[in-house]
């Protein structure tokens, strides 16, 4: 059974979302932990399929359990989904740049909302907010770039954006939701969430390979 563990610096905000996974009923929930130093053990023990954790704990941020992550072997490296407070915390990018896999409005949240976005982020999707999107496009330098014009290097760099993904990014960073753009292409939203999550990934393995960070 999908594993999860639950990383929360506030143990009564912990126990809420705790509660919301268990009564989705389709994991196994490790005990949560409230810092960095139990949340490296924990997962020294046992990998989780998803790690769900605030951007913050009590002596570290998700960049520095996202590295021990890393630091593991490859099929034990578990999926992350960020738990932010703010869609414009700096330290959310920060994470995604990272290796973060997709993230949560923490202060947004309805009921079931949390169980939502893990089995999305299980399934391969993620969420995306308009100014990261902007910064997607001026990181991979198609900002004012006319629509559907790769260049030569484009073609031949496996990190570029394709036509179809600079498509999406300029759509999103004007305010369009993913669900909207979905229903006017006839696509399942979870089709659109994939594509975002393929667009983080070539962001963190062109930042691995050397690119600056967005600054």
């Amino acid at each position: 059974m999908t594993s999860i563990l639950l990383a929360v610096h506030d143990p009564h905000q912990c126990a809420a979302w705790l509660e919301e996974l268990r009564a989705a009923a389709t994991w196994q929930l490790a005990p949560p932990v409230h810092s960095f130093a139990d949340a490296r053990r924990s997962i020294a023990r046992q990998a989780p399929a998803l790690l769900v954790t605030d951007l913050r704990l009590r002596d570290g941020t998700v960049i520095e359990l996202i590295r021990v992550l890393h630091s593991g072997p490859l099929p034990q490296r578990a999926q992350v989904l960020v738990l932010a407070g703010a869609e414009a915390d700096p330290l959310l990018l920060d994470a995604l740049q990272a290796g973060a896999d997709n993230f949560f409005l923490a202060a947004e949240a309805q009921p079931g909302a949390l169980a939502s976005h893990a089995r999305e982020t299980l399934a391969g999707g993620a969420e995306i907010a308009p100014w990261i999107a902007r910064r997607l496009l001026d990181h991979f330098g198609v900002t004012g770039r006319e629509p559907g014009s790769p260049t030569v290097e484009d073609l031949s760099n496996p990190l570029a954006l394709t036509p179809g993904e600079c498509t999406l990014l300029r759509q999103l960073s004007i305010g369009q939701r993913l669900a909207d753009l979905a229903r006017i292409e006839g696509v399942r939203p979870r089709e659109l969430t994939a594509r975002v999550r393929a667009i983080y990934r070539k962001m963190q393995w062109a930042l691995r390979a050397g690119d600056l960070r967005l600054a």
